[in-house]
């Protein structure tokens, strides 16, 4: 039952979460706009794509990184409106599939959810390997730094 489910994560979540905690790293899904420099790269469209799931480490915006332990599990209790959800999204996801695509963006070989955090972590629940999205790369600045180099080079390959 799809109520089970979301309580199996929601454990996850919160033993997730405790363990960032006690190791003195930040216990939430990581947030994109928090580190990006301001104009110092460019978008590009990648488009429809299949985003490999163990590379979506965090979310576009502040919004939804507090529902989410770091590993996307939720962290709400199971009777809020967003649990109720996450358990309809399972559901759907057991009959069907996931229908609608993520949008996400692509930095440094990393993704960033902005729409579809809980189809991600019902995904990530299910031990996906991969989710479609709509994916625009967000591409920095050319640096001397080592990870900036083998980014260009990934990229160039």
């Amino acid at each position: 039952m799809a109520k089970d489910d979301y309580v199996k994560a929601f454990k996850m979540g919160k033993k997730d979460y405790q363990s960032r905690m006690f190791k003195g790293e930040k216990p939430t899904l990581q947030v994109l706009d928090d580190f990006m420099p301001e104009g110092t790269y460019h978008e590009v469209p990648l488009g429809l794509v299949q985003v490999p799931i163990a590379q979506i480490v965090g979310t576009k915006t502040v919004g939804r990184s507090s529902s989410f332990a770091g590993n996307f599990m939720p962290i709400l209790w199971e009777d809020t409106e967003f649990a109720f959800k996450w358990i309809n999204l399972s559901e759907s996801q057991k009959e069907e599939g996931i229908r609608d695509p993520i949008k996400a963006y692509e930095y440094m070989n990393k993704f960033y959810v902005e729409e579809g955090n809980k189809r991600v972590s019902v995904m990530k629940f299910f031990d996906a390997v991969s989710i479609p999205g709509d994916v625009t790369r967000i591409v920095p600045m050319r640096t001397e730094e080592k990870e900036n180099k083998i980014y260009y080079e990934f990229m160039e390959f």
